[in-house]
């Protein structure tokens, strides 16, 4: 949760902290007695990975939003809804990035009129549509599975594209308070404290619970149903090998769990990164609900810290596991990005005595007098002249 949001869990304390992923509600040092010297090494692992996460991060989903929306991949399953979800974790990065840069260079952007309040915006928005996204990419995968024959009329670009954007207006709807429920200076107008308690409660079921409890049953569903269809082509891969007499090691090609992988991966990738973090979420919001406190021990400040990272990587780790996973994504990948490199590369250029071997395989080829010395070299290289 981003800090400005969750005053119902504690105030804002530094500029760090006001942009601080929603997913989190970190604490200042000045509420927790005594130091730790394991709180204060995380905390500097955090300083120098944030900003390695968020440009690798802006990099990579910039190249994969680029590559999905290629043909031919842009009319494979999912691929707009990765495109797009590639769009919204550079939203949330670049939020990210813009809150380290001004506090580790002293910007004082949240002072500035409006800043404070659009990049809290972003945050909220980017990191809902992101989640929401995973999810639908999570139940295409399942419908992919489970209902071939219907998945191939819902699984369509129009049907994305209206998906992506009931997604983005309703998010929109529900999150524009922000923008007028934080003060100028990035604090909490206490005018609207129930407001504000409200929305980050909303936030916590709609980006947290729901979708958490969504993809782990899908991914639960499509992992049983591809263990059980390996199991199945095993069966009849070795009754066809003891009908032939013929010794068969190779694997059963699945070409069903071929096209699914990458989506599974996908988001398994994503729920096992953010699992952490909406743990420790969760836990603090029960705390504070439950008896009223928001103090944290070093300890357990580590832990939030540690697993906050973690759910940064989900933002920054789209292109590696595409690459990996992805076969088709591979080839177009490369034809996108590598073939100027490619064509750019010197090039074999025939000699006059390899055009000469060529020219007599062409003329013997057409029944046509082919006498090595019957050709004449003119001035403007060599011409075939036929003694008559």
């Amino acid at each position: 949760m981003a800090q400005a949001m969750s005053t119902a869990l504690g105030d804002i304390h530094s500029e760090n902290e006001t942009m601080s992923r929603m997913n989190s509600t970190r604490l200042d040092n000045s509420q927790i007695p005594g130091y730790d010297p394991a709180f204060a090494t995380i905390i500097n692992v955090e300083k120098f990975c944030t900003p390695l996460i968020c440009v690798c991060g802006l990099i990579g989903n910039t190249l994969s939003t680029i590559t999905f929306l290629r043909n031919p991949l842009r009319r494979a399953p999912c691929s707009l809804y990765l495109a797009s979800r590639g769009i919204s974790d550079n939203g949330f990065l670049l939020s990210l990035l813009m809150t380290w840069v001004s506090s580790t260079f002293d910007l004082r952007l949240s002072q500035v009129k409006g800043v404070c309040q659009c990049i809290i915006f972003m945050t909220y928005l980017c990191g809902c549509v992101s989640v929401w996204l995973c999810v639908f990419i999570t139940f295409e995968n399942f419908l992919l599975i489970q209902t071939p024959f219907i998945a191939r009329r819902v699984c369509c670009n129009n049907v994305s594209k209206t998906c992506i954007t009931i997604l983005v207006v309703t998010a929109i709807v529900i999150y524009n308070t922000s923008l007028w429920i934080i003060n100028e200076d990035c604090t909490h107008n206490p005018s609207y404290s129930s407001l504000t308690q409200v929305l980050v409660y909303s936030d916590t079921l709609l980006t947290l619970v729901i979708p958490t409890v969504i993809i782990f049953v899908l991914l639960s569903v499509i992992a049983y149903k591809l263990i059980r269809i390996y199991h199945i082509r095993r069966l009849h891969a070795n009754m066809i090998a003891k009908l032939t007499d013929r010794q068969n090691n190779k694997p059963p090609i699945i070409p069903l769990a071929k096209v699914t992988r990458m989506l599974f991966v996908v988001s398994f990738t994503f729920f096992i990164l953010n699992v952490p973090s909406h743990v420790i979420r969760l836990s603090l919001l029960i705390g504070s609900f439950t008896k009223g406190n928001t103090t944290a021990p070093f300890v357990q400040a580590t832990i939030q810290t540690t697993f906050q990272l973690i759910y940064y990587l989900s933002f920054s780790v789209n292109l590696g596991v595409y690459a990996a996973f992805g076969s088709n994504f591979r080839k177009v990948f490369k034809e996108t990005f590598c073939s100027s490199y490619l064509q750019a590369r010197p090039v074999y250029v025939p000699t006059e005595a390899v055009n000469l071997v060529r020219h007599r395989s062409h003329s013997m080829n057409n029944d046509e007098p082919n006498d090595v010395t019957s050709l004449m070299i003119d001035k403007n290289g060599i011409r075939p002249f036929y003694n008559r």
